[in-house]
């Protein structure tokens, strides 16, 4: 485990799993869900929140052509 120097944010889903995420010691980041964690670079902290942000863009398009 690394050193938190502060976490970023905290949430829980509706479902009850919560939700974590922790700038550390070293520039890495920390996405805890449930029992899980994902520890990413910068870098990579970034390509993930774009690729999430592309799927919520085509769910929101596919969203409003079934309108």
């Amino acid at each position: 485990m690394g050193i938190i120097e502060k976490n970023l944010c905290s949430f829980k889903l509706s479902d009850g799993t919560k939700y974590k995420v922790e700038l550390n010691k070293g520039d890495t980041i920390h996405i805890h869900f449930g029992n899980a964690r994902l520890d990413l670079s910068k870098e990579e902290f970034r390509n993930y929140v774009n690729i999430l942000n592309n799927a919520k863009e085509s769910l929101e398009e596919e969203k409003n052509a079934q309108k």
